[in-house]
C-alpha cells in the first residue's frame, strides 16, 4: 500500500495523510482519527528512502572497495565518511573482494537502498555491472579506471611518478640489478602499477628481466612466495620493488628467514605507506599513495553529479616516495 490508497480510504487529501504521519498540527481531531484508522487497516508504513526520492534526496552515499581486510582501505573509508558526517550525509558501504563479478550484487544492493550517488573505489570493474547504476538513474564516481575515463568521472592516481622516484633513489644508491614484485594480473590496479614500474626502468634506459619479476596475491603471504622466488634466482637482484606494502613485509619476512640482511644485503621498496611500513623492523621505504586525496576527489564529484554541477577531471594525483630504513647502496658499494 502507498499513501495514495490510505488517503483515498479516509477520504482526504495525500497532504492531509502526510502531515498525520509527520505530526504536524492544523489537521481536525476528526479527520486524524479517520486517517489513523485507514493507516491501521491498509498497514501502511512510511518509507523514509521513498520519502527522500520524492523530496530528490535521501542523502545516502554508496562506498564499494575491494578488500575491508586490506589496510589501504580504511583509511580511504575514514576519509571518506568523515566529509560525508560533515554534510549530514550517511554512507553505505561493502566491499568486492577483488571479485568484478560480486561488483554487480554490491551496486544492486546500494540500488535496493535507493542511494543519492555511489563512489566505486575498487581495482577491479565490469562496465555491465556500472549501467545498472545508469539506469537507475545514481550518479557513479570511479578510482583509476582509464579504460572508462570520459564515461564515468574518475578520480586517476599517476603510478609512474612515484615509479620513477623510487628508482632514482635507487640508481641514486648504486643499484642496477633491480627485481619487482607483481599483483595478479588480471587486477587493473596491479596491471598499472606493473606497467608503471615498467615504464620507469624504461626511462632509465634499463632492460626489463622477466627473471626478476615474481608475481604475488597483494597480501602478505603472496609476498613471502614471492620473495623466495627472487632469492632463488642467479643472479638475483640487489634491490626489489613490491606492488604494494603487504607483500613488501611478506618479503621482508622471507628475506630474514633466508637470513638476507634488509638493507645490507637487499633492499626493499614497497607501495602504498599503510602504517604498518613504518613499525616493520627495518622501517620500509615506500611510495605513499594519497588515499585521502583520493576520497577527497570522489566525495566532491559525487556531491557535484548529485548537485547537478558539471564535473571535470582534474590533473592525476601523485604518488611520491617515502625513504625509511629498508633502502641502501648494494653490497660491495660505499654509501656516497
Amino acid at each position: 500500500m502507498d499513501i495514495i490508497q490510505v488517503a483515498k480510504r479516509a477520504n482526504v487529501s495525500t497532504a492531509t495523510v502526510s502531515r498525520v504521519l509527520n505530526g504536524f498540527p492544523g489537521v481536525r481531531e476528526k479527520t486524524l482519527q479517520r486517517v489513523r484508522r485507514a493507516i491501521a487497516e491498509t498497514n501502511y508504513v512510511p518509507n523514509p528512502n521513498a520519502r527522500g526520492l520524492r523530496a530528490g534526496r535521501t542523502r545516502l552515499f554508496g562506498l564499494i572497495v575491494s578488500d575491508v581486510n586490506n589496510p589501504f582501505f580504511p583509511e580511504l573509508i575514514d576519509a571518506f565518511e568523515a566529509l560525508a558526517a560533515a554534510q549530514g550525509i550517511e554512507v553505505i558501504f561493502t566491499h568486492t573482494n577483488y571479485d568484478p563479478k560480486r561488483l554487480q550484487s554490491c551496486i544492486r544492493r546500494m540500488i535496493e537502498r535507493s542511494v543519492d550517488a555511489i563512489a566505486v573505489m575498487t581495482s577491479e570493474v565490469e562496465e555491465d555491472a556500472l549501467q545498472q547504476a545508469a539506469r537507475a538513474g545514481i550518479p557513479v564516481v570511479l578510482m583509476n579506471q582509464r579504460k572508462l575515463a570520459g564515461k564515468y568521472p574518475n578520480v586517476l592516481v599517476e603510478y609512474t611518478a612515484g615509479f620513477r622516484e623510487s628508482l632514482e633513489h635507487l640508481l641514486s644508491l648504486g643499484h642496477r640489478d633491480i627485481g619487482f614484485i607483481e599483483g595478479p594480473q588480471w587486477i587493473n590496479s596491479a596491471r598499472g602499477r606493473k606497467d608503471a614500474f615498467i615504464a620507469a626502468l624504461k626511462s632509465h634506459g634499463m632492460h626489463v628481466r622477466d627473471e626478476w619479476i615474481a608475481t604475488g596475491d597483494l597480501r602478505v603471504e603472496g609476498g613471502r612466495k614471492a620473495m623466495d622466488a627472487l632469492l632463488a634466482r642467479r643472479p638475483r637482484p640487489t634491490a626489489i620493488v613490491a606492488t604494494n606494502d603487504l607483500m613488501a613485509v611478506g618479503a621482508l619476512q622471507a628475506a630474514y628467514a633466508s637470513r638476507v640482511r634488509v638493507p645490507r644485503d637487499l633492499s626493499l621498496i614497497g607501495f602504498d605507506d599503510l602504517p604498518i611500513a613504518a613499525m616493520v623492523h627495518p622501517p620500509l621505504s615506500t611510495i605513499r599513495h594519497p588515499r585521502r586525496e583520493v576520497a577527497a576527489r570522489a566525495f566532491e564529484l559525487l556531491s557535484k553529479t548529485v548537485r547537478g554541477e558539471p564535473v571535470a577531471e582534474d590533473a592525476p594525483l601523485q604518488p611520491h616516495l617515502v625513504i625509511r630504513n629498508s633502502t641502501a647502496p648494494p653490497p660491495g658499494v660505499k654509501r656516497r
